[in-house]
């Protein structure tokens, strides 16, 4: 009896025994994959962060960030930049000047923020025509001025300020300064145009914001006017006198002189549309008009209808042209 006690308990001793070699052969197996799995995985990831690493290195890097109301640009790269081309909102697109002779990599840039709240649009070309582009509002933190000649005879003040204002005042040369306030429904922002008088200008600007925060600006401003002409007969009307006058000074001139018989140009009394058809031209120059600001030119009168047609331009770039007609 003890004989087969004994020999059952050594079987199932030897089943335990084999139960555990089996248990352990089975967890070293699965840990084994996992290993393998996990070492795969670290071969995958590296392989797919040095291709992103890689994909990401064929483009600029941009990094924008804002310091004393000025929008600080740095771009990094493995290659020369070629183009900075930027805009804001929706305006036109600005190119700055790219000097790479010793590019090490990183470029920085800045430039000025405008009044109020607006989005900066940013591409940057490497010289293989890669692009990257990046896209951030900016806001100007106090009073912003934005001061443009319009048409060679008005100033437009274009002010600004995110926390309101409350007044703009401006005076030419000293004189009596004019207040301009806010709109109601706009007070952060007074639009002024003011007419600049004849010659060299000095304006002042001051703003105050809602938390009566002072913002002075004095410019010079030049003052253009444009070419004028007046004309009339000599004595015995022989002769047009012309009469050509800028106060900035003449550059140039040139006219031509055209004419017909009276019967060629008008019809029951109407000049007909095709008129310049039918004229012959009398006399056309073009001549320097050395700075002078007034000139006095003649020209012969012919008998019929004289045609004139004079361009003149002033020392400032100004061009007017004239044109009319006479008979006799």
């Amino acid at each position: 009896m003890n004989q087969i006690l004994y020999t059952m308990e050594n079987q199932e001793e030897k089943n335990r025994a084999k139960s555990i070699m089996l248990f352990f052969g089975i967890t070293i197996i699965i840990f084994g994959l996992i290993m393998v799995a996990m070492g795969g995985y670290r071969i995958a990831s590296a392989k797919m962060a040095k291709e992103e690493a890689l994909e990401a290195a064929k483009i600029p890097n941009i990094t924008l960030s804002i310091q004393d109301n000025k929008v600080k640009i740095n771009i990094k790269h493995i290659r020369e930049i070629k183009d900075i081309i930027y805009s804001w909102n929706n305006g036109e697109d600005t190119v700055l000047a790219v000097y790479t002779d010793n590019f090490t990599g990183s470029i920085d840039e800045e430039i000025d923020i405008p009044g109020g709240t607006n989005t900066l649009n940013i591409r940057v070309v490497d010289v293989d025509g890669k692009t990257a582009t990046a896209t951030q509002k900016f806001t100007y933190k106090g009073t912003y001025m934005d001061l443009s000649v319009i048409d060679n005879k008005s100033l437009k003040i274009i002010v600004t300020d995110m926390i309101g204002l409350q007044s703009v005042t401006y005076s030419w040369n000293g004189e009596q300064e004019q207040t301009v306030y806010p709109d109601e429904n706009n007070q952060s922002k007074i639009e002024i145009t003011t007419d600049i008088p004849t010659g060299l200008n000095s304006i002042k600007i001051k703003s105050v914001n809602r938390e009566n925060a002072v913002e002075n600006k004095e410019m010079q401003v030049k003052g253009i006017t444009k070419p004028t002409m007046k004309i009339n007969y000599n004595s015995d009307r022989t002769m047009l006198n012309l009469k050509l006058n800028d106060e900035q000074g003449i550059e140039s001139y040139s006219y031509k002189l055209s004419s017909a018989p009276i019967s060629e140009i008008a019809e029951n009394g109407n000049i007909i549309p095709n008129f310049k058809e039918k004229l012959t031209v009398v006399t056309s120059q073009t001549k320097q008009g050395n700075k002078q600001t007034s000139i006095t030119e003649q020209l012969p009168f012919q008998t019929g209808f004289n045609y004139l047609e004079i361009t003149i331009k002033n020392t400032e770039g100004v061009e007017e042209n004239f044109s009319g007609w006479c008979a006799k």
